[in-house]
């Protein structure tokens, strides 16, 4: 079976009589649904099957007798668990999509899935033929080990830097029609970029889901359920509706991944129902980009959800058989495990005292230092001091002021104690302000 339309890697979109639509901002008439507005502003998305629009819905794999992941599972032949027969179903995911002269291009981070998928490809055509690139904040993992595995293996590589990316209003809207409305798009945006610096003919392959696939999270997300461990998760540093809206009452809306019965956790089917594919997919996901994600093929989700437990268990096996398998590209540390996975594993304790000072300096010296887990620009000091996202963030709170339909008092008390340094509120006035984005995309 397909896994984009399984895993909403491609989304399609119900309007109230049925009709099927490709991107939410071609339905007409849109109009802001409250419940869906509760839910945007409590975890900074719309989860499960819900839009922030009144009798739209994003359509969710419904689990029947015949295409739930088992039955799927069931068409697939079984494999031994050993790392020859690994190779052969991750050098088949990529031939699924492959095609010689495409242009390949690869976004590179400083983790292990997308050097995985670049050391696949280089499998079908030599490392100068693809293209990889990175985005973020100089300094930091997420830039420069990338940077150092492309000089490596001599790709054509390109550095997007977040600092040099101007954030305007128009480009915002371009984000979120991108990516059809359903989360921030201040940090989405640097993709604008990459789309056109890349054009319309280039393949993006995407490490997308590697951490659910090799067993990351597990049992350690916190709370009493499933749903509550997903709002715990995802309310973090988010306070605009604190006391204002009951965790409880967004549980209807929470969908509980069935389509994975009987294979993964509970916690982990709902998390990747809803987190995964709801916020992840909606960011990585362009509708102006050719995406594929050959992690999430289904032979390779088959062999890694049917691996012994103690195996899966933070990502053991998957860590330990890729790094195996593709040397070349792990002589570098990855940001989440530093040396443990490379031949130079006696340089992790330096490589864990060089993070903890770099850490220390941003803490104390921020604007010499970057910090080495940083993804995007500063957006707590950006609000602030950057002229162009200072701008947005004020033009967009002021027309979103004048729709009356979040608490304006509240809205701006919060830009005040943010401004004064007072209180850190950046993800609620980068969600405040792409709701108003969004709203501006649907014509609204």
């Amino acid at each position: 079976m397909n896994n984009e339309g399984f895993f909403r890697l491609k989304r399609n979109f119900l309007d109230k009589k049925g009709i099927e639509y490709d991107s939410i901002f071609s339905i007409s008439d849109l109009t802001l649904d409250d419940n869906g507005l509760n839910l945007y502003l409590k975890l900074g998305f719309v989860p499960g099957s819900k839009t922030l629009f009144k009798n739209v819905e994003c359509s969710l794999f419904k689990k029947s007798s015949t295409f739930g992941l088992k039955e799927v599972f069931n068409q697939i032949p079984n494999k031994e668990f050993n790392k020859s027969e690994l190779r052969e179903i991750i050098l088949n995911s990529i031939s699924n999509y492959f095609t010689s002269g495409s242009m390949c291009v690869v976004p590179l981070s400083g983790g292990m899935d997308s050097r995985i998928i670049l050391a696949a490809l280089c499998e079908f055509t030599e490392a100068k033929n693809i293209h990889t690139y990175t985005f973020g904040v100089p300094g930091a993992y997420d830039y420069e080990i990338p940077n150092a595995i492309a000089r490596k293996l001599c790709t054509q590589h390109t550095n997007f830097s977040t600092e040099y990316t101007e954030y305007t209003i128009d480009g915002l809207v371009r984000a979120a029609i991108a990516s059809d409305g359903n989360t921030e798009v201040f940090h989405p945006l640097v993709l604008n970029r990459v789309a056109d610096h890349y054009g319309s003919d280039a393949v993006f392959w995407s490490g997308f889901a590697g951490d659910l696939v090799g067993g990351a999270f597990g049992n350690k997300l916190e709370g009493s359920n499933p749903k509550q461990q997903l709002i715990n998760y995802e309310k973090r540093g988010i306070y605009f509706l604190d006391n204002i809206v009951d965790d409880e009452s967004l549980y209807p809306y929470i969908t509980v991944g069935e389509k994975m019965d009987g294979l993964v956790s509970q916690s982990e089917a709902c998390f990747w129902e809803n987190h995964v594919e709801r916020y992840t997919g909606h960011h990585i996901f362009r509708n102006d980009m050719n995406i594929k994600a050959p992690l999430v093929d289904m032979s390779l989700l088959k062999f890694f959800f049917t691996l012994p437990e103690s195996e899966r268990e933070d990502k053991k096996y998957f860590n330990e058989a890729f790094s195996s398998l593709f040397p070349q590209v792990f002589d570098f540390p990855t940001k989440d495990y530093g040396y443990k996975y490379s031949r130079y594993s006696f340089l992790q304790p330096l490589h864990k005292t060089k993070f903890y000072l770099s850490a220390l300096g941003w803490r104390f010296v921020p604007k010499l230092f970057t910090h080495p887990n940083a993804a995007y620009i500063d957006m707590q000091h950006a609000i602030n001091n950057r002229p162009d996202v200072r701008n947005c963030i004020d033009e967009l709170l002021a027309d979103l002021a004048k729709r009356n339909i979040v608490d304006n008092t509240r809205m701006f008390s919060f830009l005040t104690e943010h401004r004064n340094n007072r209180k850190n509120y950046t993800k609620d006035l980068i969600n405040l302000a792409s709701l108003e984005v969004i709203l501006k995309a649907s014509k609204q």
